[in-house]
């Protein structure tokens, strides 16, 4: 997978935590999705298929749920404790704006990446199936909270 592809969108991720939710993150070594450590949690994740004349996929944001709902008290003013209806789509706003971000840039550079609609699904320890392990970067993000993790998968081979 290009870092050029890649790169927008750890911009984003690192751009929109800051500007919308008052976190500032730092990404990690990424690694491919069938060398996932165990340890890897998520609770509530957006994923969004991404299709263009140079690339064919889709991105996923994976949070275990204390870090997206302190994200969600951040943006939202309030204090929320548990993941429901109500704050739930909250994870394909967050996804959206990290889309809108790369998107731009990589129209820019030649991909006529077109509109999507994120799909979220909650749960306690979930794995996106919807990636496949043998064509998907894992990009791990830090945070004071913990860590969270962007998936971009794709038909081509890594």
């Amino acid at each position: 997978m290009d870092i050029e592809f890649i790169k927008p969108f750890l911009e984003g991720v690192v751009q929109v935590m800051k500007v919308q939710f008052a976190c500032s993150v730092k990404p990690l070594a990424p690694f491919p999705k069938q060398k996932a450590p165990a340890a890897t949690k998520i609770d509530i994740a957006a994923i969004i298929g991404v299709h263009g004349e140079k690339f064919n996929g889709s991105v996923a944001l994976g949070l275990p749920e204390p870090i997206f709902l302190k994200l969600m008290s951040n943006m939202l003013g309030e204090n929320y404790t548990e993941i429901t209806d109500e704050v739930e789509d909250g994870a394909g706003e967050m996804l959206n704006m990290i889309f809108g971000h790369a998107k731009v840039i990589l129209n820019q550079k030649g991909h006529s990446l077109e509109k999507a609609i994120p799909t979220v699904v909650r749960g306690q320890n979930l794995t996106l199936k919807s990636l496949p392990s043998k064509n998907t970067l894992v990009i791990p993000f830090q945070t004071d909270l913990g860590t969270f993790y962007l998936e971009i998968g794709t038909d081509e081979s890594l």
